[in-house]
């Protein structure tokens, strides 16, 4: 006896053999539910989806693709996600006088973005023996060195990442590495260019 305006079908669905776990997101709590069987997904879908299943709002589902994207080593798409999430931010919050403050502003904001993502070691203005990087993230596989200029170049961005040798202190790391050189546009109001250097691991070369 199935009642389609039950609050919660999800628990039933489930004990009924409807659905059944196929994964489960340690870092985030989250459960994947799926058919068990094509035969299964044909009669529910077309039985009873329609009365069961209604759409909810998503939250945290920018943060979440962010740190999946860092989790797997995909730094292309964490340029996407910066992009777009910049992009949605309208643009009286950034209407700066000067430049110092322009830039202060897109700091901030990078900084508050990166706070976001505690699941993982994230510095900022990180202090080195040449210099302070804008900002490194490491994970378990992969390590970021994120390198930003205003209204500059990402080629300009990557050149002082290796002028300032950045990367050496994870020479003896294991983990792969990946530098990124990125420019904020102060009249878009998001990412300009963006450009990626991985560097092989120690335990790629041995």
């Amino acid at each position: 006896d199935y009642k389609a305006d039950v609050e919660q079908p999800l628990p039933m669905i489930y004990q009924s053999g409807y659905l059944t776990i196929k994964d489960y997101d340690s870092e985030f709590d989250i459960f994947l539910l799926d058919y068990p069987n094509n035969e299964v997904k044909s009669g529910f879908l077309t039985a009873l989806a329609a009365s069961y299943l209604r759409p909810s709002t998503e939250t945290g589902g920018w943060v979440r693709e962010v740190v999946r994207a860092l989790r797997s080593g995909k730094p292309d798409a964490l340029c996407t996600l910066f992009t777009s999430f910049l992009a949605s931010i309208p643009y009286t919050m950034r209407r700066k006088e000067d430049e110092p403050e322009r830039e202060r502003y897109f700091q901030y904001t990078f900084y508050l973005i990166f706070r976001m993502l505690s699941v993982y070691t994230v510095y900022v203005e990180k202090a080195q023996s040449q210099g302070r990087v804008d900002c490194v993230i490491e994970t378990p596989q992969y390590v970021y060195i994120f390198e930003f200029k205003l209204d500059g170049t990402a080629a300009e961005a990557l050149q002082q990442i290796e002028e300032k040798g950045y990367a050496r202190e994870y020479v003896a790391d294991t983990r792969k590495l990946y530098k990124i050189g990125a420019s904020f546009s102060s009249e878009t109001g998001t990412i300009g260019e963006w450009q990626v250097l991985p560097s092989f691991s120690r335990q790629d070369t041995d």
